[in-house]
């Protein structure tokens, strides 16, 4: 806050001061949100409305979040499960990894001898359990076992099934604070936003939010970039104050915030790239009429085709762009595995044997990838 100017919390109404100003996020930090807001919701309140309405959307956005590998300033999309499309379920993490849901073991007896197989997310848990099954079969040498165990990657050959959905108002809340939080950074009052207000502080009022997709209303779009971008624009002619939200280049939302502006002509546009944290230069052409954007409201701008384009648009370069990275970062794990234990030290001459070693320790950190690879061009051909 600066000056003597009085700073209200948007919702209780509260006064803000230093020690009860939340300097809270235009963008949700859960879906990669970087810019901060000062004197616009108290402490409690945006406590409140990050457990409800930025939950709530950063639930149906998480997906995307770990799809994406956004870049957060504070911690990690929360790892999620998944199933592929066998039926099979996987977690993936925040770094694009996948795990096993839980550590897996399997017992079979056969006529001469026990067959244990045990597959773990880490050697800390295999170590656990392969003590666990030494206390139940004591004749079994475990030191003997741990000093063969090896992590091994292994990539899934299935495609994963992701259940993307959009809705529900407590995402709608969340999507109109953030419009009213870009208009207090540009010195309107948010609370000459009748609509919004209303929306945000009375369960049973009208939503004022809808998804639109009849054209794109963005300009300046970066190619294969989930963006991030909020717009506000306000028309004294039409006496509307309008809203556009947009999350990965697919959430796409428009708002009526007021119908009764009389002040100033303005416009205001924030946008970033999630997956990296830095913020774009685009534009909005927000001008539509109340008639279109109630039309939102009822679904009407709603299209399917649509939606699955604006997806397809950052998904395929995003799923080439982490192919070339996991690809880099293969054959440098590779080469430092096998240099570091082919036998040769830093400025020697290799020798025939260690080269012969050299070539099997890369081949042994490469074939899990090499294998993908084939097994990808033989489902594709």
């Amino acid at each position: 806050m600066s000056g003597n100017v009085e700073k209200r919390c948007l919702l209780c109404e509260e006064l803000i001061s230093a020690e009860t100003d939340s300097r809270e996020h235009l963008i949700p930090n859960s879906i990669g949100g970087r810019k901060k807001v000062s004197g616009f919701l108290c402490v409690p309140c945006n406590s409140k409305s990050g457990d409800s309405w930025d939950s709530a959307l950063a639930h149906q956005m998480n997906p995307l979040s770990l799809f994406f590998r956004i870049n957060r300033e504070r911690g990690d999309a929360p790892s999620q499960k998944f199933k592929t499309t066998s039926g099979r379920e996987l977690v993936l993490n925040a770094d694009g990894s996948m795990d096993l849901p839980k550590p897996v073991f399997k017992e079979q007896q056969n006529d001469t001898r026990v067959e244990i197989k045990i597959s773990a997310r880490d050697m800390t848990e295999a170590k656990k359990m392969l003590r666990g099954v030494a206390r139940k079969y004591p004749r079994l040498n475990v030191d003997e076992l741990l000093e063969e165990t090896k992590m091994q990657s292994t990539y899934s050959q299935e495609p994963i099934h992701f259940n993307l959905s959009f809705g529900g108002l407590d995402a709608g809340r969340s999507f109109v604070k953030t419009a009213l939080a870009l208009l207090s950074t540009i010195g309107v009052s948010a609370r000459d936003c009748e609509h919004a207000i209303q929306f945000l502080k009375e369960e049973e009022s009208e939503p004022c939010f809808g998804y639109y997709y009849e054209k794109d209303l963005v300009g300046g779009r970066p190619a294969g970039t989930p963006v991030h971008c909020v717009h506000v624009n306000g028309d004294p002619d039409s006496k509307l104050i309008r809203g556009y939200v947009e999350y990965f280049g697919v959430m796409r939302v428009v708002m009526c915030l007021s119908s009764n502006y009389s002040g100033n002509a303005f416009s205001a546009t924030y946008a970033i790239d999630p997956t990296k944290g830095e913020e774009l230069n685009l534009s909005v052409g927000l001008d539509l009429d109340l008639v279109d954007i109630r039309k939102a409201y009822n679904y009407e701008k709603w299209d399917g085709k649509a939606v699955q384009q604006a997806m397809g648009a950052v998904i395929g370069p995003t799923l080439e762009k982490q192919h070339k990275e996991e690809r880099g970062r293969v054959l440098d794990e590779a080469v430092r595995y096998a240099f570091s234990n082919c036998g040769s030290k830093e400025g020697e001459v290799i020798a025939e044997e260690q080269h012969n070693r050299l070539m099997g320790l890369l081949r042994e950190k490469l074939e899990p990838w090499v294998l993908n690879q084939i097994i990808s061009m033989r489902k594709h051909d």
